[in-house]
This record gives structure tokens, C-alpha cells and sequence, in this order.
């Protein structure tokens, strides 16, 4: 008996490391100006915030900064909205047409996370253990 299982979303799972950094937030610009949301989690490929889904849709290109400790991070950059996820009030966004240096100061952030949850993770087991 053979069969095949193919879920929607197969080809768009995640392709990087997503992670939540403290004092992270987006601004995007909005028809109301600017407006400030806490960055729920973040990759080298996109990010995901919280608002009220009503004004976003599939497809969607959004212009934002990214404000680290409310201060300027990375500016003037451009996403695309993948997922709303209404019941939640998240909405996922890619990266798009990233300049190399805005990459590689995201991918070092992204890092830095990465091997402070690891030096985490160690500290812990050495202290149970």
C-alpha cells in the first residue's frame, strides 16, 4: 500500500535560525505615520510582529526600521508580508532586497543571540549536573 502526504505550506517552512532579541521593534510606516511594534521573533530571512491584522494582507510590501533599545538599528528597509495570523495578531513578514552591509549587520545580531542561548543552554546543564 504506498500513499503520499503532502501538508499545505510544505515548500514555505522556515529556512534560517528565528529568535527573539530583547528590545527589538519594528517601525513601519503606516497611512497614520510611523508606528512602533515589539519584533516577536527574527532571522536572516524575516521577522514577525504583533498588530491588528485588518490592515495587512498576503503579499503586501511594508517599509520599517528596525529600532534595537529604541534607537535606529537598521533603516529604510522593505518586507514582504508572507503570513497574518489573525487569531494571534502576527504578522510575518520576509526581507526584501536587503543591501549586503543591512545583511550583514543582521546576520551578526541574529548570532549573538545564537551563542548567548547556547552559553545558556551549557551553564544550565553544567549546573544540574
Amino acid at each position: 500500500m504506498e500513499f503520499d502526504i503532502k501538508m499545505d505550506g510544505d515548500d514555505k517552512l522556515r529556512q534560517a535560525f528565528r529568535t527573539r532579541v530583547p528590545g527589538l521593534d519594528v517601525r513601519v510606516v503606516t497611512k497614520a505615520g510611523p508606528q512602533d511594534f515589539g519584533v516577536l521573533d527574527i532571522s536572516a530571512t524575516g521577522f514577525a510582529f504583533s498588530d491588528i491584522p485588518r490592515n495587512y494582507s498576503l503579499g503586501m510590501i511594508l517599509s520599517f526600521d528596525l529600532l534595537l533599545g529604541k534607537r535606529l538599528f537598521l533603516g529604510d528597509l522593505k518586507a514582504k508580508v508572507m503570513r497574518v495570523i489573525e487569531q494571534k495578531s502576527i504578522i510575518g513578514c520576509n526581507f526584501e532586497a536587503m543591501e549586503r552591509r543591512q545583511e550583514i549587520k543582521l546576520d551578526k545580531l541574529v548570532l549573538e543571540v545564537q551563542k548567548r542561548l547556547i552559553e545558556l543552554r551549557k551553564a544550565k546543564r553544567e549546573a544540574a549536573g
